[in-house]
């Protein structure tokens, strides 16, 4: 389930802090086929106050890990680090490629690290 905010109607799982939404939108997405709940929030609304309850870890791009990190106290999965160049296209501008099973199997990682984390 995509929420809009992880303060609407309850908790998310994963909380996706990118400022361009269609992105958000489609990460959610495929964090949402794998039974996840994810809230959405633009990086530019980082500086409003809300809730991250049940958050367990935050999907950002590069430049903003640092922000997010001082703000949330959360575990990063930065989704830059699975979009790679396709090996059949050498022309600049040429459309990337996500890995979505690399990205999905890191953030369950990290939920899971998380979790063992906090039951200490």
């Amino acid at each position: 389930m995509l929420l809009d905010s992880p303060s609407q109607h309850g908790q998310a799982d994963v909380l996706i802090c990118l400022d361009n939404q269609q992105v958000a939108t489609r990460i959610g997405s495929v964090l949402s086929a794998r039974g996840l709940t994810v809230a959405a929030v633009p990086a530019s609304g980082m500086d409003a106050e809300f809730e991250t309850k049940g958050c367990q870890v935050v999907v950002t791009h590069t430049a903003m890990i640092g922000r997010v990190r001082n703000r949330l106290r959360l575990p990063v999965v930065n989704v830059e680090a699975f979009i790679f160049e396709r090996p059949d296209h050498s022309a600049e501008g040429a459309p990337k490629q996500f890995d979505g099973a690399a990205f999905v199997k890191r953030v369950l990682t990290v939920m899971s690290d998380a979790e063992r984390r906090s039951t200490r």
